[in-house]
């Protein structure tokens, strides 16, 4: 079975491979770059983000003489902050000393199994296996796996021994981008393509008709909380405050409405509503603004507000913001 799985694999992704910036003329930086970007990221996203950091570092040595606060701004909106961080860090470690197998590429910070299996096996040819959700669909199907996971981590434990026995050792990096792209675009989540799949005729799920039973997971018990936040903006500046998430290189959010601005800023009027989750919360954001006509300068001057800043309308769209909340001010905005 693994002869030819491997080789129905391998001629499926000459022929299918999606082209993407990162496999024009592979480097390491471009490999470890984009590895970076996507985790917890689909492609689509992460590929303007990917040319524009290509054109602002083009390599470890430029990323890692840039400042932290130019990295975090073209990072915003990509979500995850902290890769950014882990990135630069990377290039920095990188020019002192580089860094040439799986092992070693472990011991870096935010950089997991799965992320140091992709690196290693496409820039180093060493033969480690990848497995993340596409691998853990795919070969829950092919063996019919439909006993329940508690949680993913334990779905990709589960199948890495299997995923190592299938690796074609010689071409260990094509073979993971193979099956990781198999998952992607053929063997879907939703709606997966059988009758054009490469490996159908291997699929044991395909053959007992049991493809949507293929991987199980116990559900979540997600959480639902809200939150308030402040929409305070006159003419040219919108009121705005450094997130947590961003830590020392500042990120900025729609101020939290806390009891003592209300206080300041008298009856509120509910203007949006939008919603996010981080891990097994889901909030839902209620974003008001004042009832009556304030003064900027004045609410500054206010002890609840000095953290915060009145940013330009006009830079919004190159301003470090999460995701969620550039979303959600382009849409008041408009």
């Amino acid at each position: 079975m693994e002869v030819v799985f491997r080789k129905s694999l391998l001629q499926w992704f000459s022929k299918n491979a999606r082209q993407l910036p990162w496999r024009t003329e592979p480097t390491l930086y471009k490999t470890v770059v984009s590895e970076f970007m996507l985790q917890q990221t689909q492609v689509k996203t992460v590929l303007p983000y990917f040319k524009r950091w290509m054109l602002h570092y083009p390599n470890f040595q430029m990323l890692a003489q840039a400042d932290e606060d130019e990295i975090m701004r073209d990072w915003a909106g990509l979500g995850y902050y902290s890769r950014a961080r882990n990135l630069h860090a990377f290039a920095k470690k990188y020019c002192e000393c580089p860094i040439v197998s799986f092992a070693e590429l472990k011991q870096i910070r935010g950089i997991g199994d799965y992320t140091a299996a992709a690196i290693a096996s496409i820039a180093f040819n060493e033969p480690v296996a990848v497995v993340d959700g596409n691998v853990v669909r795919v070969l829950a199907r092919i063996f019919n796996h439909s006993e329940s996971f508690r949680t993913k981590t334990l779905a990709v434990q589960f199948f890495k021994n299997k995923a190592q026995n299938l690796l074609d050792r010689d071409r260990p990096g094509k073979f993971n981008e193979a099956l990781m792209e198999l998952g992607a675009v053929c063997c879907t989540k939703q709606n997966p393509t059988c009758q054009v799949c490469p490996l159908s005729a291997l699929c044991k799920a395909f053959s007992t008709n049991t493809i949507a039973e293929c991987p199980k997971f116990i559900p979540l018990c997600r959480s639902c909380e809200t939150r308030e936040r402040l929409w305070l903006a006159d003419q040219a500046h919108l009121l705005l405050e450094p997130s947590a998430v961003g830590g020392k290189n500042k990120l900025w959010e729609l101020p939290f409405l806390t009891q003592e601005r209300k206080e300041v800023l008298g009856e509120m009027k509910l203007v949006f509503k939008g919603k996010r989750s981080i891990g097994t919360v889901t909030y839902t954001e209620q974003i008001f603004r004042p009832s009556k006509m304030v003064s900027m300068s004045e609410i500054l001057k206010a002890k609840s507000f000095q953290c915060c800043n009145a940013i330009p309308i006009k830079q919004i769209n190159t301003y470090p913001l999460s995701g969620p909340h550039k979303r959600w001010i382009l849409q008041i905005l408009e």
